[in-house]
């Protein structure tokens, strides 16, 4: 079988080339070659172009015809649109990266079956995502490419642990494990019961490759997540028995985290809900695929690979500033003390330069004057090098 993925180093599409390869199918991978995430076997075709050329992807898959193509890099209705016009030319299935965020906030459907009500209206990442499930419907039915539609719930791997959304960038997720390390609080907000699947990338690269080239998933859509329910709680106890120390958390509300943040429809339309899904349909083509990985497992798996590959990115020094200054405005909002907290630069690593302390400063200041000087200073530091 052969197999076109469009992405292939992301932490679930390099997953899912990983497994592929594993089973013996042909993968050729189309991306920009710009980075390659751990594991990515030797053999996979990698054909260099911007997702956004049409013509050069053309001018690349001329002549050639895939069994399946699965495009990891759809985010909107008109990214799907564009997406199967183009790769449809070149393949006998398309296979559409949704979400578990497509189905309503109503707990009384929980777990979400495939057929349960959408949509969650307050948050765009939600209605996106169903917009391009329902555009695409509309589009196979008049193609000669079949669509199948993958819903994952929170699926993690060596670069990240599950920890919500508007975290740490792709590959520096050493940054909470550090703050645990140094004794600093991570946030925990509406304090940590919200629950939902949690499924390691191996796992879930087993369901969905088992979906590849397969005809009785012809048409339809698939939950792929976890077998077990994890609560946010349960990820900081993974995390502390995975460092050997007690994490310390402040509490906060979701109201108030999403109020200090870009994008607050994420925590009080997404990461502030159960979101609890079923994987019965997914088991009935695919049954070798189940959790094989505990969450427990799967955090220490995730602190191991920081430590055998020098902590990967390192330290998001701004993430770590944005941290302690959402606590330090809660705390001083309650009227808490921040004493013992230690909200202040930490040089985790010994590798910190000024650029690290610039960074964590201008977000850790950021709605003061001495903040907004620093944004100045980067401002004018680009300008300079561009000019």
């Amino acid at each position: 079988m052969k197999v076109l993925i469009i992405g292939g180093t992301g932490c679930v599409s390099g997953s899912v080339v990983r497994e592929a390869v594993k089973q013996g199918i042909q993968v050729t991978c189309i991306n920009r070659g710009l980075s390659k995430a751990p594991g990515i076997l030797e053999g996979v075709e990698t054909l260099i172009a911007d997702k956004n050329d049409t013509e050069r992807i053309k001018d690349l898959l001329r002549g050639r015809m895939y069994d399946t193509v699965v495009d990891f890099l759809c985010y909107t209705a008109v990214d799907a649109e564009k997406s199967f016009a183009l790769y449809s030319q070149f393949a006998t299935q398309y296979v559409f990266i949704s979400s578990r965020a497509v189905y309503t906030q109503d707990q009384n459907y929980a777990p979400f079956s495939e057929d349960a009500p959408k949509l969650r209206v307050s948050w765009s990442y939600s209605k996106e995502k169903w917009a391009s499930e329902e555009r695409l419907r509309i589009m196979a039915r008049t193609s000669s490419c079949a669509l199948t539609i993958i819903r994952p719930s929170i699926v993690y791997d060596n670069s990240w642990f599950p920890y919500g959304f508007e975290t740490v960038g792709y590959g520096y997720y050493w940054t909470f494990a550090a703050r645990v390390l140094a004794g600093k609080p991570l946030i925990r907000w509406d304090k940590g019961l919200m629950r939902t699947n949690m499924l390691r990338a191996e796992d879930f690269a087993v369901g969905a490759v088992g979906l590849l080239g397969n005809s009785r998933a012809y048409g339809e859509a698939f939950n792929i997540c976890g077998d077990i329910v994890y609560s946010w709680n349960d990820v900081f106890a993974a995390l502390s028995k995975a460092l050997g120390k007690p994490i310390v958390t402040v509490d906060i509300t979701s109201q108030f985290y999403a109020r200090q943040l870009p994008h607050k429809e994420v925590i009080l339309a997404g990461w502030s809900i159960d979101g609890i899904s079923s994987n019965a349909k997914v088991k009935t083509l695919v049954p070798n695929f189940k959790q094989t990985i505990s969450l427990e497992e799967g955090v220490a798996k995730t602190i191991k690979a920081y430590r055998e590959n020098n902590y990967q990115k390192g330290i998001d020094w701004a993430w770590d500033g944005i941290m302690d200054r959402i606590i330090a405005a809660w705390c001083a909002e309650q009227g808490q003390s921040t004493e013992g907290l230690n909200l202040r630069f930490v040089d985790y690593l010994g590798t910190a330069n000024w650029k690290s302390r610039l960074k964590y400063y201008r977000e850790r200041y950021r709605n003061t004057k001495f903040g907004r000087f620093l944004y100045a200073v980067k401002a004018f530091c680009q300008a300079w090098k561009t000019r």
